[in-house]
């Protein structure tokens, strides 16, 4: 189905309504407020509709939400693919509970048929403007509408204040085993596009299987995505799925210059569960949430103190091999407030604000006050149940786990697991290979194990169980006469930002860089680790510990074993290169 991307300024203006003026599209120096809801289900899809299972708690828990929204003055406010409920759309359509001049409300709701369109648009008459495109299908083409409301304050022709509702209808079925999205869903072709007042900004949203459309065509994917924020809202069991992605890899591909954008993928929360009926058999999904903020490098920080403080709410980073930074939600139910420097500004150079969307606060549901509370605990991303795979793993991670920095357990890790080459900055948030996002978009990282990508998972295993292994030779087997002193007992793995480049500490002695290869590495993978640790400390030149380097591993027949380093003892060495160090990507 050929999309038409169609600018609100124009459907407004045909109607006498002006084009609203939204903070978050105004390019001043001034970041926006966004609040965000991750809900969980269960949900109900069957032949009526598609929504949540229980529509009196979705309207209870929304309604606090947009209240919420109200209270706190957010600028953008966003809910998933068929969540709100029709009633709780309605009260704010009639009630008090509205955005305010300046915010945009845009608001995945769920399933409405025909008849409830228009009954929609007949209830909100004398409160509100419901604006929606013309449907000419013939009626046997579906049962009801994927929509999404945009809800905002504009002007008449005479100045006064108008709520409007405009609603966006999904352009194409999703794919499911049984085609059952497919038989009922009625599509529209129209996404709506928000512009600034001078058209630097723009904002959409597609739903879901709209990635479907947008992806082919080009021409849609770069006016979607030119200096844009574009929102996508699901309800996906399968968000890193190709057909749903494919968009966003080909739109990284291009120029830079040509496609600078946040992209806001907003899902249900994880392991959802549907219901065929009330009452009816359900099914498990046992889906991440895959929700995710794409932004481009070059507006987003890889500094310590921005990436630890978004990962103590919830939000979590990796650097996307095409020029992105993809900051991850935590996958739980809750809802997420975030300040967001604007897309661009066109102020002084001074003002540019290049650390990223920072999370503010992380709510989550009470039911004793019901009420969305903020939540004051980092949320648990999968590392304790990883760090309780074995006592040898607990134990070895008790140094790691007292503190709150998820990178400096991945920078341990990856000194424990071996270098094979490294640029010296290598433990920087976006130099760090534990960070990086393929196309696929799979995490790898240790320390975000939510992650249900089986070799994701295999290969976080694999580096806690080497980091143990390491630990326990530490404790139990001679050691090298270079780090002898280490042994007996009492060493702790971990990382230090005044010592980035030594992994194993001991009270009184020396730190050192120690590697463990695993089970009979090849002697191509231990020649390379070997000459890279000792080329990193050679370059630091760090006299109190710059030859005490280690590679160990485990032969065939189980037995721990050091492998020589040449380096050490070579007095030929003239200074020059031991190993690549690669300074670029």
């Amino acid at each position: 189905m050929t999309i038409s991307i169609r600018d609100v300024k124009d459907v407004l203006q045909a109607r006498s309504l002006r084009n609203p003026s939204l903070d978050a599209l105004n390019p001043n120096d001034q970041s926006y407020r966004a609040l965000l809801l991750q809900p969980a289900g269960p949900i109900l899809a069957d032949n009526s509709r598609i929504g949540p299972l229980d529509l009196e708690f979705a309207d209870k828990q929304a309604t606090k939400f947009l209240e919420l929204a109200t209270a706190k003055g957010h600028h953008l406010v966003v809910t998933p693919e068929y969540y709100l409920p029709i009633a709780t759309l309605l009260k704010c359509a009639q009630g008090a509970t509205f955005p305010a001049v300046g915010a945009l409300w845009v608001l995945g709701c769920e399933s409405m048929t025909p008849v409830q369109v228009e009954k929609f648009k007949v209830d909100c008459a004398g409160h509100c403007d419901v604006i929606f495109e013309e449907d000419t299908a013939a009626a046997i083409q579906g049962v009801y509408y994927d929509p999404v409301a945009y809800c905002f304050v504009t002007n008449d022709a005479e100045g006064k204040d108008r709520r409007v509702i405009i609603l966006q209808f999904k352009t194409i079925s999703s794919r499911d085993l049984h085609f059952f999205e497919n038989k009922n869903l009625r599509c529209g072709n129209v996404i709506y596009q928000f512009k600034g007042t001078d058209e630097e900004l723009s904002l959409a949203t597609i739903i879901c299987s709209d990635a479907f459309n947008v992806s082919p065509d080009e021409a849609v994917r770069r006016k979607l995505s030119r200096n844009a924020t574009l929102l996508h809202i699901q309800l996906n069991p399968k968000p890193r799925h190709t057909g749903y992605m494919r968009y966003r890899v080909d739109t990284f591909s291009k120029n830079k210059d040509l496609n600078n954008c946040d992209i806001v993928c907003l899902n249900w929360a994880e392991n959802m569960v549907q219901v065929d009926e009330p009452g009816g058999k359900s099914e498990a999904w046992k889906n991440e949430s895959g929700s995710a903020w794409y932004i481009s490098e070059h507006r987003c920080s890889s500094n310590d103190d921005e990436v630890e403080n978004n990962e103590k709410c919830g939000l979590y980073f990796t650097r996307h091999v095409n020029q992105r930074h993809v900051l991850h939600f935590h996958f739980g139910a809750a809802a997420f407030e975030l300040t967001v420097a604007k897309v661009v500004h066109l102020g002084f150079r001074v003002h540019d604000n290049h650390l990223g969307p920072k999370m503010d606060v992380r709510y989550t549901w009470q039911d004793d006050q019901q009420v969305w509370v903020p939540n004051v605990e980092n949320p648990d991303p999968g590392l304790s149940d990883l760090f309780a795979l074995s006592s040898d793993v607990t134990s070895a991670f008790s140094s790691l786990k007292t503190g709150n920095s998820r990178l400096q357990v991945e920078r341990a890790i990856a000194l424990s697991c071996g270098l094979s080459k490294c640029k010296e900055a290598w433990f920087k948030a976006a130099d760090l290979d534990a960070c990086k996002l393929g196309e696929d978009e799979v995490v790898r990282r240790v320390t975000l194990a939510l992650d249900r990508d089986e070799a994701a998972r295999s290969a976080r295993e694999s580096s806690i169980k080497k980091v143990a292994a390491l630990n326990k030779i530490l404790a139990t087997k001679k050691l090298p006469p270079q780090i002898h002193d280490l042994g007996g007992g009492g060493a702790q793995i971990m990382w230090r930002p005044d010592l980035p480049h030594v992994n194993v500490f001991k009270d009184g002695k020396h730190p050192a860089l120690v590697a463990y290869l695993g089970m009979a590495p090849s002697s191509e993978t231990i020649k390379n680790v070997g000459d890279a640790a000792f080329e990193l400390l050679r370059r630091e030149n760090n006299n109190d510990h710059k030859h005490r380097i280690a590679v160990c591993y485990h032969t065939i027949d189980g037995q721990a074993e050091f492998a020589p380093i040449s380096k050490l003892t070579d007095i030929t060495h003239g200074g020059g290169s031991a190993t690549s160090i690669v300074e670029g990507d």
